[in-house]
C-alpha cells in the first residue's frame, strides 16, 4: 500500500498548487460566492481548457486524459487548500463513477465532462423512485445542483443519470456560500442506468470529501502558524509561548492522521473497492471532523482579527461545518462503520 505521490502525481499537485496559488484568492472566492452563476465561471474554463483537470477521470476514447481517482485526489486536495469556487468535485466524482459504469452512460456525458463544457452533481440524498425508465421524487442539499447539465441521482439502490433540463432546480440558501446547494425535483424524468452500486457513488463522494478536508485543513494550519510566527506580544512572537507551540503541534498531528487516513480511502477506492464500504465513511468522519478542529482553533489562536468576518477563517470554518454535515452526519457516519464492519 504506497501514499505518497508517484512522480506524475507530485508534478501535477506542484502544477495545481502553484496555479491556485496564483489565481484563487479569499476575495475572489467571496466575489464568486455572491455571483448569479455562483462559482468562478472564468476559473472554471482554464482548469478545464488550461490545466485539463477535468478530463483525468475520463477514458482517451472519450476525449479524457485516462488517469484515474488517485489523480484526481491530488486535485480534490488542492482545490479544497484554497476553497476553489468551481464545482470540481462534483463533476470528478460524477465522471469517476461514469467512466466505470454502463458504455451507453459514459458514451452520452464523458465528452462534456471531459471539455468542461458539461458539469455534473450528485444528487445522492432524497426520495426518488425509478419505474420505467424514469425518476420521480426529489433530491434535497444537492451541491453544485444549480450549476449541473447532468445529474447523477440515487433512486433506492440504483444511480442514474438524469438531465438537468428533464429536471425542476431550485437554489437554496446554505450555510456555506463557497459550495451552492440546490433542491431537485423530478418528475417521471427520462433516466439512464449508471451500471454502478448508489452505496459506492455515496462512498466515493464521502472519500472525496475526506480528501478535500485535509488540503483546507493544512491550510489553515499553515495559515495559523504563520500569523503567530508575526504577531508580537511582551518583546516577541507568540508562536513562542509554549502553551500556542503545543496547541500548534496537536493539530499538525491531527491533520497528518487525516492525510494518512484519506490517502488509505483512496487507495481502497484505486484497488479494493469492495472495502471502500467501511473505509470510505471512516475517513469522511475523522477527515471532516478534523478540518472542523482545525477551523475553529485557527479562529481562536487568530485572536481577534480571526473572528471578523473579512478574515478568511470564517470562509473555512463554514466550509468544515457543511463538509461535516454531507454525506452523513458524524454519528451517523459512526453508526455506518460499525454496522458495515460487524462490530454492532
Amino acid at each position: 500500500m504506497e501514499f505518497t505521490d508517484s512522480p506524475d502525481q507530485a508534478e501535477l499537485r506542484e502544477v495545481v498548487r502553484d496555479f491556485l496559488g496564483r489565481h484563487v484568492t479569499p476575495e475572489r472566492v467571496r466575489a464568486a460566492a455572491a455571483g448569479s452563476d455562483g462559482y468562478d465561471a472564468a476559473l472554471w474554463m482554464r482548469l478545464c481548457g488550461e490545466l485539463g483537470l477535468t478530463a483525468l477521470p475520463v477514458p482517451e476514447a472519450l476525449g479524457g486524459a485516462g488517469a484515474g481517482f488517485a489523480e484526481v485526489a491530488v486535485v480534490l486536495e488542492e482545490t479544497g487548500r484554497v476553497l476553489a469556487p468551481v464545482p470540481y468535485l462534483s463533476g470528478a466524482v460524477a465522471a469517476t463513477l461514469l467512466a466505470c459504469g454502463e458504455p451507453d452512460a459514459a458514451r452520452q456525458f464523458l465528452p462534456g465532462l471531459a471539455d468542461g463544457t458539461a458539469k455534473a452533481a450528485l444528487a445522492l440524498d432524497g426520495e426518488v423512485t425509478l419505474e420505467d425508465g424514469t425518476v420521480s421524487g426529489t433530491a434535497r442539499n444537492v451541491a453544485d445542483g444549480a450549476a449541473a447539465d447532468v445529474l447523477l441521482v440515487r433512486a433506492v439502490d440504483t444511480l442514474v443519470a438524469v438531465r438537468a433540463a428533464d429536471a425542476d432546480v431550485e437554489a437554496v440558501g446554505t450555510l456555506d456560500q463557497t459550495r451552492p446547494q440546490a433542491n431537485v425535483t423530478f418528475r417521471a424524468s427520462p433516466a439512464i442506468t449508471v451500471g454502478v452500486p448508489a452505496d459506492l457513488a455515496q462512498d466515493l463522494l464521502r472519500t472525496a470529501l475526506a480528501v478535500e478536508a485535509v488540503g483546507a485543513a493544512d491550510h489553515c494550519l499553515a495559515a495559523t502558524v504563520a500569523y503567530l510566527k508575526e504577531r508580537v506580544q511582551f518583546g516577541r512572537p507568540i508562536g513562542q509561548f509554549q502553551a500556542l507551540k503545543h496547541r500548534c503541534a496537536g493539530l499538525a498531528v491531527e491533520v497528518e492522521s487525516a492525510r494518512a487516513t484519506a490517502r488509505a480511502a483512496v487507495w481502497t477506492a484505486v484497488h479494493d473497492p469492495d472495502s471502500l464500504a467501511v473505509v470510505g465513511p471512516l475517513a469522511k468522519r475523522h477527515c471532516a471532523d478534523v478540518f472542523m478542529h482545525v477551523t475553529a482553533e485557527m479562529i481562536q489562536l487568530h485572536g481577534g482579527i480571526g473572528f471578523t468576518w473579512e478574515h478568511e477563517a470564517h470562509l473555512y470554518f463554514k466550509r468544515a461545518k457543511s463538509t461535516q454535515l454531507t454525506a452523513g452526519t458524524p454519528a451517523q457516519l459512526r453508526r455506518l462503520v460499525g454496522e458495515r464492519a460487524g462490530l454492532i
